[in-house]
């Protein structure tokens, strides 16, 4: 991808944001920044996973698929 691409989609994000919080409430935006910052967290764990696997040579060069299992974590939103 290019930097315009990159560009493009990021203002697309932005949009995308502004439009789901303009269906809600205001009262609701700290509903949203933990909804925001727990989706945040859950897409760094799975890059962090996949590079930690790539690191260890475990990617599936086979085409074989690996399962693996995952730790939920449980999270109150208050």
């Amino acid at each position: 991808m290019n930097k315009e691409m990159l560009h493009r989609m990021k203002t697309a994000g932005e949009y995308q944001k502004k439009a789901i919080r303009a269906l809600f409430p205001e009262e609701m935006g700290e509903h949203l920044d933990v909804i925001e910052k727990e989706m945040k967290m859950m897409v760094m764990e799975v890059a962090a996973e996949l590079l930690k696997n790539c690191n260890q040579g475990n990617a599936c060069r086979d085409g074989q698929r690996h399962e693996q299992t995952s730790k939920v974590k449980k999270v109150d939103i208050v």
